[in-house]
This record gives C-alpha cells, sequence and structure tokens, in this order.
C-alpha cells in the first residue's frame, strides 16, 4: 500500500511540474504594454560636502589620542 501511494505522489509531482513549466509558453502573446516616453526632471548636481579631516591622525598639541 506505501508503494503505490509513493508511486502516485511521484507520478503526480511530475505532472504537476511539467504541466508547470509548459504553462509558462502559452503567455508569449501576451505582451507588456509600451513604456510611456514621460520627460525627464533634470537637477543640476548638488556640491560635495567639506572634506572630512577627523580621521584620528597623529596630534602634536600634546593631547592624548589620534596615534
Amino acid at each position: 500500500m506505501t508503494n503505490l501511494k509513493r508511486k502516485l505522489l511521484a507520478v503526480s509531482m511530475v505532472c504537476l511540474l511539467s504541466g508547470g513549466a509548459f504553462a509558462q509558453k502559452r503567455g508569449e502573446d501576451k505582451q507588456r504594454p509600451p513604456k510611456e516616453n514621460t520627460p525627464k526632471v533634470v537637477v543640476q548636481p548638488k556640491e560635495k560636502p567639506p572634506q572630512n579631516n577627523n580621521q584620528g591622525g597623529k596630534r602634536n598639541d600634546g593631547k592624548k589620542g589620534g596615534g
């Protein structure tokens, strides 16, 4: 009885998987609608932020920290 269940389960899985693979090919007649040509907004690039020199370099003022 369990052998029959396994065979039926295997056959049903194969049928479902193969049916799903072939079902995707039928949708070729359904194409995406054409993309609308919307005007693009052009924005001037922002200024670069000031350079951050606080990266923990060596200090020369006798204070602790840095390197």
